[in-house]
């Protein structure tokens, strides 16, 4: 009997719906494809939306039956065959089966027998939550003469549908647009960042730039005020050492009026041994009588005169008193004027220093700031290159 012939009678009198071993042994995978397919919307993209339902079968189901099964539904690309639990263990391919059914007497040798016996065991079996791009990589790493064989899939190792080569194409070109997708928004976003990132450059640049010029009037003050400190130190050091003049001008101005003072005593000492002369020499004009007379007269007039001299001496003692006095006043203060500069000076020295240092610190903001302006035009010239490349990528 030709197969063209069997499928006429197996129309009639052996296959009807929901009837005979293959409909009693059918799994139920409708249910569970939508279970599996509501429980998988969290992902971004699964195999759910492109399950194919067949049915399973046990392998102890005839040709016969598993033809019938083919024929009532010509859409189905393959029948699985399933042990305990809806366990995968082989796979009829539709194609193939009817290739090895198209004998002239295939139908009384074939339809009795097992359909396990036609089923393929290598199989490929994923789990409806494997990412799609793994699949795709498996079914295209299976070796030629299997490459068009549905993929099944299962469910914690349950069987719920198959996965043609033409559905593994849509995958694959859904999940390619999908890259294509996030390519052209990450670029989107990149270019926004880059354009943020450029912008921002551009600030950072500007404020370098005001940066590296206020350094420099910085720098130019810090220069201007340490020569004024400078040039004050030496302004100090120089009146120092005129106090220091003077204060040993002072000295010697109290050494000379102590030496003067010494010779006014010595010349009161005169005046008063003149004046004891002339009283003496008074007395003998006296005794001379009228003879003595003019003698008497210059001896009055003498011990007139050394009275004054005994005066002017007192006058001029007194005097130097006062200017050793002033004299020694004046050293005091120009010693205590001296300390005050002297300290003044150490102030302006460390003043110096200081500035030395603001200057140093200065130069090194400098250099900071043009390294800073350079690597931020450095940077902005990368970002806008990366900006146009961007642009003609989106373009």
């Amino acid at each position: 009997m030709s197969t063209l012939h069997m499928e006429n009678q197996t129309e009639k009198d052996l296959h009807r719906p929901g009837t005979g071993s293959a409909g009693n042994d059918r799994v139920a995978n409708d249910n569970t494809a939508a279970a599996i397919e509501s429980k998988t919307t969290e992902k971004k993209r699964s195999a759910a939306g492109y399950l194919r339902s067949v049915p399973g079968v046990k392998p102890g189901v005839t040709c016969r039956e598993a033809f019938d099964l083919l024929k009532e539904q010509p859409h189905l690309p393959c029948i699985v065959l399933c042990g305990e639990g809806a366990r995968p263990e082989g796979l009829l391919m539709k194609e193939a089966f009817y290739r090895r059914l198209t004998g002239r007497f295939a139908a009384d040798l074939y339809f009795g027998r097992p359909v396990e016996e036609f089923g393929e065991e290598e199989i490929l079996v994923v789990d409806i939550l494997d990412d799609p791009a793994i699949m795709i990589r498996s079914a295209l790493a299976r070796p030629e003469s299997r490459f068009y064989d549905c993929v099944i899939v299962t469910d914690q190792g349950r069987f719920i549908g198959v996965l043609t080569v033409l559905d593994l194409m849509k995958m694959s070109g859904e999940l390619q647009e999908e890259a294509e997708e996030r390519r052209k928004h990450t670029v989107i976003d990149n270019y926004g960042h880059v354009s943020a990132m450029e912008q921002s450059l551009a600030e950072v640049e500007e404020a370098a730039n005001v940066t590296l010029t206020e350094c420099l009037r910085m720098k130019a003050w810090t220069a201007e005020g340490r020569q004024k400190v400078n040039e004050a130190g030496e302004s100090y050091a120089e009146a120092v050492a005129m106090m220091n003049r003077n204060q040993e001008q002072a000295a010697r101005l109290i050494e000379h009026a102590g030496q003067i003072s010494s010779l006014t005593k010595g010349i009161a000492d005169l005046a008063d041994r003149s004046g004891l002369l002339a009283i003496n020499a008074s007395i003998e004009a006296a005794h001379a009588g009228s003879q003595g007379r003019g003698f008497q007269i210059v001896a009055a007039e003498v011990r007139s005169l050394a009275s004054q001299i005994r005066k002017m001496a007192a006058d001029i003692s007194k005097l130097l008193e006062s200017i050793s006095r002033l004299a020694g006043e004046t050293g005091a203060l120009t010693a205590s004027g001296v300390g005050r500069i002297e300290s003044g000076a150490e102030r302006l020295t460390e003043g110096s220093r200081m500035f030395g240092e603001l200057e140093q610190a200065t130069d090194q903001v400098e250099k900071a700031g043009q390294s800073v302006y350079r690597l931020a035009k450095d940077t902005a010239r990368q970002a806008l290159s990366v900006k146009q490349e961007l642009e003609r990528t989106i373009g």
